[in-house]
């Protein structure tokens, strides 16, 4: 028999073994009244802040290092630092619409409250700063920072503080889902296209379609139905909504993975992991069926019809939530990339009432 002091460095080795798996993220969720922590496997379940309102928490972001927590409330963005010195939001004076933080943490971009601009929110200043252009993201670092947008004219970047200087980065905009990677090189968004219906035959469709920020933006097919919701952090991996399943779309390639019957919520910083909303009734859940080697699906392909989940309560509005979370008695679960393409989700929270997402750790 092992001695007992082996057995406890076997049993803290595999703990931490298991710890840097997740690279020291966390898992925060709505329930209820209040936002918790946990950790990737549900344990440790915290309280981190208190809503002051009952409205669904219909999206939460944040930055690459977990500094700053971005929420919708009801169509309402509010925020808070996650340094553990307030339990409490603070409005933000952004208008309904899509927001997006800085990697840094420094600022946010979201949409006036009034006229067709933007603003920036800088968390420092507690200061915001109009923009004349309908601004989705601002990408780069230090003084290599841009705003960039799209517009009837195409896509376009300019530096933060003189939008009127812009570079051309694309000649035709997307119809909707406009979704520029962290980094600036490249983009999705849904464009009108055609697609297979036989072997002979194409019919006009609107497709979620790849294409890199430089100016030629050739693009390329993806996900058919495909909603773009979240890049990672390091700008390899798309989370994407397709009807009923939550997929996660390499940046270049063309490689996917999706699971049926889920609802994307968030994604690791480096794409290893996905969480998604589903049903907490495991004779509800989507049967695993029987194990098949990993492969890389081809996006060109023509793709089924996507089958719209029987949970979803609505999309929001392309003006403003892209996937709204479902409605219904949901759970929480954490899927894997790597693996077979039949691995069902593991469930990791029993009862969540809204949207949740993967907080990275902070650098040491």
């Amino acid at each position: 028999m092992r001695p007992a002091h082996a057995l406890v460095v076997v049993v803290a080795l595999a703990s931490v073994a298991h710890a840097d798996e997740f690279a020291g993220g966390s898992v925060i969720f709505a329930r209820g009244s209040s936002l918790y922590r946990v950790d990737p496997n549900g344990r440790g379940e915290t309280e981190v802040a208190t809503l002051a309102t009952k409205a669904a928490v219909r999206a939460l972001r944040t930055d690459a290092a977990g500094q700053i927590l971005l929420a919708d409330i009801g169509g309402a963005w509010a925020w808070m630092r996650l340094d553990g010195s307030t339990k409490t939001l603070a409005d933000l004076p952004c208008g309904e619409g899509p927001a997006q933080l800085t990697e840094d943490a420094s600022c946010v971009v979201c949409r006036a409250r009034s006229g067709p601009g933007s603003i920036i929110f800088n968390f420092k200043l507690d200061k915001a700063f109009p923009v004349d252009v309908a601004a989705t993201r601002i990408v780069g670092e230090d003084k290599q920072r841009k705003l960039v947008w799209a517009d009837k004219a195409g896509i376009w970047s300019a530096p933060v503080g003189d939008p009127k200087k812009k570079t051309k980065l694309a000649a035709e905009a997307p119809l909707r889902g406009f979704l520029p990677s962290p980094d600036g090189t490249r983009a999705l968004g849904v464009y009108a296209d055609e697609i297979f219906v036989d072997a002979h035959h194409k019919k006009p469709a609107e497709v979620l379609q790849n294409f890199a920020l430089d100016g030629e933006a050739a693009r390329r097919k993806v996900i058919k139905d495909g909603v773009p919701l979240e890049w990672t952090h390091d700008a390899q991996w798309a989370l994407v909504q397709d009807g009923a399943s939550a997929c996660l779309l390499k940046a270049s390639g063309g490689e996917y993975k999706c699971w049926k019957g889920y609802t994307a919520a968030s994604v690791a910083p480096d794409g290893k992991w996905i969480l998604v909303l589903g049903n907490r009734d495991p004779k509800a859940a989507p049967k695993a069926k029987p194990a098949a080697k990993p492969r890389a699906k081809p996006a060109a392909k023509p793709e089924e019809p996507s089958e719209e989940p029987e949970q979803a309560g609505g999309s929001g509005g392309e003006e403003d939530v892209a996937v709204a979370p479902p409605t219904g008695p949901l759970a929480l679960f954490r899927g894997k990339l790597e693996g077979a393409f039949t691995d069902p989700p593991v469930a990791i929270v029993k009862i969540v009432d809204g949207a949740a997402v993967w907080v990275p750790a902070a650098p040491k």
